[in-house]
């Protein structure tokens, strides 16, 4: 089938090459060889040979051009390189038929379709050639500026200054930043508008430009521009740049409304350092010392003198674990030495008081007289039970001359 679609485009090659010749009553027919060309091309793209492909486009767009079809002979010419571009993978190349074709569409007319043929070519050659990129975006964007197409030229203007700050290429992105701003102004697109200031003070912190950032904002705020919260992420942080303070920038910057500005202005946010900035350390943790290397007699020892729980010895420092061990044994002999003292005092002091709950009764211990009122008692002491004493007070009985005092 390949061989067939071969035979098919050669044959229209040879139509085309015969309208083209001129004789002495005969003028060359453009229009009818472009088709021919035409025809092959699709012929050999059917059969997967995309080099001739692209050889009868640029044969059909010659042709056409010179029949005064501008229109046809760019989209013939666009076609050839998006052959070029897609299968071929020839950046370069389908970036010289793009601008042709980009120029093609502009002599008909129709600059929208060739600000895209621009940028398509942009597209194509950023892999290979950022810098080439870059032109071909720059003047896609002169060229819609020029027809005064503004409004739909949005998108080229971000893609431009995308790949510019990507690129480190900040100055430039700047200057495209202020011609998309007019742009939002024409058509009265205020949230758009506050968006790009924003943008625009972002990349000049980023030239750590301090002093034109501070006029940039100045200037902005005499429109609209003061009421928005992008204003006021603006002067917060042109003060953390004033202060000095890096913690304050980080927390500026990571605010919905800096995330939700175009990715790379956000991503060049957060990469924002203030000069001579000072933040705050990071919080340190403790770490501490290593264990002290012991014999394993020692950490025997420790767990005979423990326990037998492995999980509570192993978190134990040996040295630490005896010395504590010795004390408690220690504190146990005072505590046992102390409570038998007591006890034998207790003792002591049951032998010499009677019994609190038993009776008392006077006549075990002193003899009353037939006659008179006294009371002889013995001689010696006896102490009054401590349930009739006073406790401020020690009450004795003595004796004297057989009186009770």
């Amino acid at each position: 089938m390949e061989d067939n679609k071969i035979r098919e485009a050669v044959q229209f090659l040879s139509e085309g090459d015969k309208a083209t010749r001129k004789g002495w009553f005969k003028k060359p027919e453009w229009d009818v060889a472009g088709q021919n060309y035409e025809k092959a091309a699709s012929c050999f793209k059917a059969a997967r040979s995309y080099d001739q492909a692209i050889q009868a486009y640029q044969k059909a767009s010659d042709a056409l051009f010179k029949s005064d079809s501008l229109y046809m002979a760019a989209k013939t010419m666009e076609s050839a390189a998006n052959l070029a571009a897609q299968q071929l993978k020839q950046p370069e190349r389908a970036s010289e038929m793009y601008k042709k074709a980009s120029d093609l569409y502009q002599a008909h007319m129709t600059p929208d379709r060739a600000g895209e043929m621009l940028e398509k070519a942009a597209r194509a050659l950023e892999p290979v050639s950022v810098d080439g990129a870059i032109d071909y975006y720059v003047a896609a964007c002169n060229l819609f500026e020029s027809e005064d197409r503004g409004r739909f030229a949005v998108d080229t203007f971000k893609k431009t200054i995308a790949i510019m700050i990507k690129n480190k290429r900040y100055a430039e992105a700047v200057d495209i930043m202020h011609r998309l701003s007019k742009i939002y102004l024409g058509i009265n697109h205020q949230q758009g508008l506050n968006k790009t200031y924003l943008s625009i003070i972002i990349t000049l912190l980023a030239l750590e430009d301090e002093v034109e950032a501070k006029k940039q904002f100045q200037l902005f705020c005499q429109n609209a521009f003061i009421q928005s919260e992008e204003s006021a992420i603006s002067s917060s942080l042109l003060d953390a740049f004033e202060q000095g303070d890096q913690d304050l920038l980080d927390q500026v910057v990571r605010r919905p409304i800096v995330t939700y500005l175009d990715n790379n202005v956000a991503k060049l946010s957060r990469e924002i350092q203030v000069p001579g900035g000072l933040s705050k350390p990071p919080p340190t943790t403790y770490i501490p010392p290593p264990k002290p290397i012991t014999s394993n007699n020692d950490r025997l020892q420790g767990h005979e003198q423990k326990n037998d729980f492995p999980i509570y010895n192993q978190h134990q420092n040996d040295s630490y674990f005896l010395h504590n061990q010795e004390q408690k044994g220690n504190l146990n002999d005072f505590a046992e030495k102390k409570s038998n003292s007591l006890h034998d005092q207790l003792q002591k002091n049951d032998k010499r008081l009677p019994d609190e709950n038993a009776p008392y009764n006077i006549s075990d211990k002193a003899e009353v007289l037939p006659t008179g009122d006294q009371i002889h008692l013995p001689s010696s002491t006896t102490p009054v039970p401590p349930s009739h004493s006073n406790s401020n007070q020690n009450t004795s009985i003595e004796e004297d001359n057989g009186e009770l005092c």
